[in-house]
């Protein structure tokens, strides 16, 4: 009888009012960490694909500039670099430099005149 009795009390004690706010507080709980990690979980996954290309990025220049040391240690990407940079030339050769100069055209018919500016020109 006395097992009844504590089994009886026992789901008395669950089934209450006090028992229910408990484990509603637990559960609101939990629901907002777990809501927490899924955003850190967004933010990490973000700063992962953003590294990632960074990574990538960085990966390809080196992979260039390695490539760009390889030619300049041969001799003919060494001479080729030289004579990009600088004005030089080998004995019996001889360096042009070539000057885009800004050239200016002076409208020599009188096609943007009106009537008036050719007759006044007439007579001067």
């Amino acid at each position: 009888m006395t097992d009844f009795q504590q089994k009886k009390q026992f789901k008395k004690v669950i089934y209450s009012k006090i028992s229910f706010v408990i484990l509603f507080i637990l559960v609101v709980f939990l629901g907002k960490s777990a809501y927490d990690i899924y955003g850190k979980y967004k933010i990490s996954s973000e700063n992962y694909i953003s590294i990632k290309k960074d990574y990538d990025s960085l990966k390809e220049r080196f992979n260039m500039l390695n490539s760009e040391i390889d030619r300049l240690q041969t001799d003919i990407g060494m001479e080729g670099e030289i004579r990009s940079k600088f004005n030089v030339a080998k004995p019996g050769e001889t360096v042009v430099t070539i000057i885009n100069g800004s050239s200016t055209l002076t409208n020599t018919n009188n096609q943007g005149k009106d009537f008036w500016s050719n007759l006044w020109g007439i007579f001067q």
